[in-house]
C-alpha cells in the first residue's frame, strides 16, 4: 500500500520560466520580430503548466510542499507528487522533525521511513513535507508538447472564450502519455 490521502495539498513553487526557451518557441511559431516576446513567453509558461498538470510531473525542477492530514501507520510509504524527487528538505509532523526517511522511484516517488512513522493527532494539516522535484533535463517529447499547446494558444489569442475552446491536440496528448503518472 501507498499513503495518498485524497485531501492532501500539493503546492509547488510557481513557474517563472518555460520548459522551452523563448528562441525555441519563436522558431516553432515562425515569429522573427520581438514585438510579441512578452506574450510568447507568458504563453510558453502557461503551456508548460498545462503539460505539468496533465502529466502530474514538474517539468522544471523546483521546491514543492506537500501538506497531509496525518502520516500512515507503520512503514507504509508516502507518495510524493511531482515526478522525480531530487531531495527532501524536511518532514515535519505536528511541529516535530521526522528523520530517517528515504525516497524511492519517480512514477510516483515514494518517501519510505527508516522506522515507523510517528502518530500525528493534530487537526488540519499537521504534516508538511518540503522537497525538490522535477526534471533536471526536460525530455524532448514533453518540450514538443509544450510547443504544440503554446502554438494553439498563440493562434487563438484575441478570440473570445466561446470561439476558442479547444481540446488538447491529440499529438500533444500522445507525446505526454508515456510520462503521465497514474494514480496507484
Amino acid at each position: 500500500m501507498t499513503y495518498r490521502p485524497r485531501n492532501r495539498v500539493f503546492t509547488p513553487v510557481a513557474l517563472s520560466v518555460s520548459a522551452v526557451t523563448l528562441a525555441e518557441m519563436k522558431l516553432h511559431l515562425r515569429v522573427d520580430d520581438t514585438s510579441e516576446d512578452t506574450l510568447i513567453a507568458a504563453i510558453s509558461i502557461a503551456a508548460t503548466a498545462a503539460v505539468e498538470s496533465w502529466t502530474h510531473r514538474l517539468l522544471i525542477q523546483r521546491q514543492a510542499v506537500l501538506n497531509l492530514p496525518g502520516l500512515p501507520i507503520g512503514l507504509e510509504p508516502v507518495e510524493l507528487p511531482g515526478g522525480a524527487v531530487a531531495s527532501v528538505a524536511s518532514v515535519v509532523a505536528a511541529g516535530t522533525t521526522v528523520t530517517g526517511a528515504a525516497v524511492y522511484g519517480n512514477s510516483p516517488a515514494l518517501l519510505v521511513p527508516a522506522t515507523d512513522w510517528p502518530v500525528v493527532t493534530a487537526e488540519g494539516y499537521p504534516v508538511t513535507i518540503t522537497y525538490t522535484a522535477g526534471f533536471t533535463v526536460v525530455p524532448e517529447d514533453l518540450k514538443a508538447a509544450v510547443k504544440l499547446i503554446a502554438a494553439d494558444l498563440f493562434e487563438q489569442r484575441g478570440q473570445s472564450t466561446a470561439q476558442s475552446v479547444n481540446v488538447v491536440a491529440i499529438s500533444a496528448e500522445w507525446l505526454m502519455a508515456r510520462h503521465r503518472i497514474q494514480a496507484i
